[in-house]
C-alpha cells in the first residue's frame, strides 16, 4: 500500500511537466507560425511594392518615349518647313535674277547699221569739136563712209573666288533634306572632283558665289 502510494505523486509531477512541456511547445509553435506569417506578409508587401515601382518606370518610360516621338515629329515638321522656305526663296532669286536680266537686255539700244553713202560713176564724156575740145565732166569723189558706232559693253563681274581654306563645291544640287551634293576641290579630306554630299546646311546664302555652313561646322563654297 506505501509502495503505490508513493508512486502517486512522481507520476502526477510528470503528467504535470509533460503538460507544461506541451503547452510550451504550443506557445512557441504558435510564436513561429505567428513570425512566417509575418515574413509572408513582409515579403508580399515588399513583392507589391515591386510590382508598384517597376509600373511607375514603365508609365515614366512610355511617357518618356511619347514625349521623344513627339519632339522628334516637330522637328520633322520645322525641317520640311525650313526646307520649303529656302526652296521657295531660292526659286524667288532665281526668277527675280531672271527679270532683271530680261530688263537688262530689252534696255539695251541696237546698234544702227551707219549709213553708206552711194557712190557715183563717172559718166562719159562727149567731145563738141572732135577729138582734142570737148570739156570732160568728172563726177565728184565719193564722200567717205560714216563710222559704225558700235556700243562698249560693259566689262563682266569678277568671279567670286573661294575663301582661303574653304573647299568648293561645284555642278552643286540642293537636296530634299537641306544637303547640297556636287564635286568638291580644295579640301584635304577629299580627291579634287570627287563627289560628295553634306550634311544639313545650317547657315549662308544657298546660291552660287556663297559660303555656306552644316550643322557641324564645316564650310563649303558653292561655285
Amino acid at each position: 500500500y506505501f509502495l503505490s502510494g508513493g508512486d502517486a505523486p512522481a507520476k502526477a509531477s510528470n503528467n504535470a511537466k509533460a503538460a507544461a512541456d506541451a503547452r510550451a511547445k504550443a506557445r512557441q509553435e504558435a510564436a513561429e507560425a505567428k513570425k512566417a506569417a509575418q515574413e509572408e506578409a513582409r515579403k508580399a508587401a515588399e513583392a507589391r511594392k515591386q510590382a508598384q515601382l517597376e509600373a511607375a518606370q514603365a508609365k515614366k518610360a512610355a511617357q518618356e518615349e511619347a514625349r521623344q516621338a513627339a519632339l522628334a515629329e516637330k522637328q520633322r515638321i520645322a525641317e520640311g518647313k525650313k526646307q520649303a522656305q529656302l526652296e521657295a526663296k531660292k526659286k524667288a532669286e532665281e526668277a527675280k535674277a531672271a527679270r532683271a536680266d530680261k530688263a537688262k537686255q530689252a534696255s539695251k539700244p541696237k546698234a544702227e547699221a551707219a549709213p553708206v553713202a552711194p557712190v557715183k560713176s563717172r559718166s562719159p564724156t562727149i567731145s563738141l569739136f572732135g577729138l582734142g575740145g570737148g570739156d570732160d565732166k568728172v563726177a565728184p569723189a565719193p564722200a567717205p563712209p560714216a563710222p559704225k558706232v558700235t556700243k562698249k559693253q560693259p566689262p563682266a563681274p569678277a568671279k567670286k573666288q573661294a575663301p582661303r581654306g574653304v573647299p568648293t563645291l561645284s555642278g552643286w544640287k540642293l537636296n530634299g533634306d537641306g544637303s547640297i551634293s556636287g564635286s568638291i576641290s580644295g579640301s584635304p579630306s577629299f580627291r579634287d572632283g570627287e563627289r560628295i554630299t553634306t550634311s544639313q546646311i545650317a547657315n549662308g546664302r544657298i546660291e552660287s558665289g556663297s559660303v555656306v555652313k552644316t550643322g557641324s561646322g564645316s564650310q563649303y563654297f558653292l561655285g
